[in-house]
């Protein structure tokens, strides 16, 4: 319309210049006029243009146990200005700072705010994104991806930032509120990415006594952390969560990279995509790009062979294409097998052990890839352990094998993404050797996010490793595991790796042993069965069932070991010793023949604690290098 309304003024112009006046002083003024209305139009349209442009206002869905008030069902005001946007990274708690009264209105008192705060602060809406009342009841007020304010001198951009009205150097903080605080606080977390460490208040950053002592107190006893931590480890906060694989960001690039490439692709059961559409059948319709031929790990690609099992050479009935075991006569890919390809790719659910052969076979596809100047992509997936745990010593010179590969913690704290940059980079495959490595990294994971928390279906990634906790119970027994005639760890019934027990423990006694130690973050408890195959087929064993009640405390390793010393104080038995024929298999699942010595000295876990940890530290600063998520 504008634009319209000056080509008829220039055209009005046009004809004022086509008239014959003598007059020809009222036509000048005349022209002048026209010409300013012009100008006006033009200055107007840009600055109207401004003002009336739509405000990008990020609306939340929150998970059904969370509900909030939408600020447009209290009578919020759209903004009537353009206002920045920032990315949140930090999380904030407030107080109101005024005495707040049970039966005061506040609906009424968040449409005041809103009219205060623009009209004598200059603010653009209330100062912050969520207030919570007496109640525990939550208001969405300001729109999250808005910077808040605030009258004191700290820089609140990205800062999500939540009141708690009332003055809490007055009134007393209810449970009500501080419940709704803290499960409001896991969904923004877990929504931005927002670590712990960045979970404050307003006093950590300026000098004020906002949120007031009765609210602070949980903060400065860390209760509140602890409140929020046991939330994200529940998963309540986090149904709607989407984790986007490897696999699934590569196809929505359209398979970029791997276009008029010959594909060769490493795999098993667990390269599906969150529809449990396999990896396989993804890549052998998608249009440009030519898979050429199928790799199998141990149990094989389509997850039809046991553990320890040798695969040989096959045809796969769906595809037609050539199927080359990684787990029979050869782990590493020769050049006769590698002929029909240009570029290897890895994608394959991985548990975050390092005796877990998975991430061998990568490595040594690694090391064939450099040495036959082939490319790798691995398209990344979540340790289900989560991406901070770490634990165990470094694998030493002569313990290196399939179970212990590279040197690296038993439990490492990356995911395959990352462990193949940080062995490629660090010179960590045989004769530092290097690939032509692309990772494809996922879409909303985080280090501290378990499993469940990523909205992504668990695959058994092997016939004992069925559940998507199983992981954490593989760690914490399948070290001590190796030690096959002696105890059942729970392989060949229906809990595996979830138990030790064999014939002549007294289930109760060692039940109460084991929780009498206190470990943080697991609990035992009694439990009788019998084996379908393994050890102790068709005989009662006697023994303990173990209970992780905490991710976030609980150390798996030592559990096993914690184990042995029971049964050693119970009974006057090394339960380590029964089977020395497997100390070779033992030492090399830990990486070290240390650990085992220093045991045995006086069966105590505390003379293992030292060594299992003297390289965490070092190796946490070295990985960090390596990381694609916060």
């Amino acid at each position: 319309m504008l634009i319209l309304a000056i080509k008829k003024l220039f055209l009005t112009i046009e004809r004022i210049d086509s008239f014959k006046s003598n007059d020809n002083g009222n036509i000048m003024k005349l022209r002048f006029t026209l010409f300013t209305i012009i100008t006006g139009f033009i200055l107007l349209g840009c600055s109207s243009t401004e003002i009336i442009k739509t405000v990008n206002i990020s609306e939340l869905e929150y998970p059904d146990d969370l509900i909030v008030v939408k600020r447009n069902d209290w009578g919020w005001v759209p903004f009537d200005r353009i206002v920045p946007q920032h990315k949140i990274n930090k999380i904030t708690i407030h107080h109101g700072g005024e005495y707040f009264a049970e039966d005061k209105d506040m609906i009424q008192y968040l449409r005041n705010l809103q009219s205060w705060s623009r009209r004598e602060k200059k603010w653009s809406d209330n100062p912050y994104h969520f207030m919570i009342d007496l109640k525990g009841n939550i208001y969405e007020a300001r729109p999250i991806n808005i910077p808040g304010d605030t009258n004191t001198d700290y820089d609140v951009t990205g800062h999500a930032l939540i009141c708690v009205v009332g003055n809490y150097e007055e009134q007393k903080i209810k449970e009500v509120q501080l419940n709704s605080l803290a499960k409001l606080t896991a969904f923004l977390k877990q929504k931005y990415n927002v670590s712990y460490n960045d979970i404050k208040t307003h006093r950590d950053y300026t000098e004020t006594l906002c949120p007031g002592k009765d609210l602070y107190k949980y903060f400065e006893d860390g209760s509140f952390l602890k409140m929020v931590e046991s939330i994200v480890s529940s998963g309540d906060c986090q149904h709607k969560t989407i984790v986007k694989t490897g696999i699934e960001v590569l196809r929505e690039r359209n398979f970029d990279i791997l276009k008029n490439k010959r594909v060769g692709l490493v795999t098993n059961p667990t390269g599906v995509d969150r529809n449990l559409k396999s990896t396989v059948d993804i890549l052998f319709e998608a249009e440009g790009v030519n898979l050429t031929a199928l790799y199998g790990p141990e149990h094989g690609v389509r997850g039809n062979y046991t553990a320890g099992e040798h695969v040989d050479f096959y045809i796969d009935e769906t595809t037609k294409l050539p199927v080359y075991s990684l787990y029979g006569k050869t782990r590493k890919p020769n050049t006769d097998m590698l002929k029909d390809v240009d570029v290897l790719v890895f994608d394959i659910q991985d548990i975050g052990s390092r005796s877990y052969t998975y991430i061998s076979t990568m490595g040594m596809v690694m090391e064939a890839a450099a040495e036959n100047n082939k490319e790798v992509v691995v398209l990344d997936r979540p340790n289900p352990l989560g991406g901070n745990r770490i634990e165990g010593n470094l694998v030493e010179d002569g313990y290196f094998s399939f179970v212990s590969q590279f040197a690296i913690p038993y439990v490492h704290g990356l995911t395959v993404g990352e462990l193949a940059k940080m062995l490629n980079e660090e010179g960590m495959l045989p004769s530092k050797v290097k690939c032509k490595l692309t990772v494809i990294p996922m879409e909303g994971w985080t280090r501290d996010m378990y499993f469940e928390q990523t909205g992504l279906p668990w695959v058994l990634t092997s016939p004992h490793i069925p559940h998507r906790y199983s992981p954490f119970y593989y760690a914490a027994s399948g070290i001590i595991g190796e030690l096959r005639g002696v105890l059942s760890i729970g392989v060949g019934y229906t809990l595996p790796f979830q138990t030790f027990a064999t014939e002549w423990i007294n289930s109760e006694q060692l039940a109460n042993k084991m929780n009498s130690y206190n470990l943080e973050g697991v609990i035992f408890r009694p439990i009788s069965y019998k084996p379908y195959y393994g050890f102790g087929k068709d005989k009662m064993l006697n023994g303990v069932e173990t209970y992780i009640t905490d991710y976030s405390k609980v150390n798996l390793i030592t559990t096993q070991f914690y184990f042995a010393q029971a049964i050693n104080e119970l009974y006057g038995r090394n339960i380590i010793t029964e089977n020395e024929g497997r100390f070779d298999m033992f030492d090399k699942v830990l990486g070290t023949s240390r650990i085992r010595e220093l045991f045995m000295q006086r069966l105590k876990v505390e003379d293992i604690l030292p060594y299992l940890n003297i390289d965490i530290d070092s190796f946490r600063k070295l990985s960090k290098k390596y990381y694609f998520y916060n």
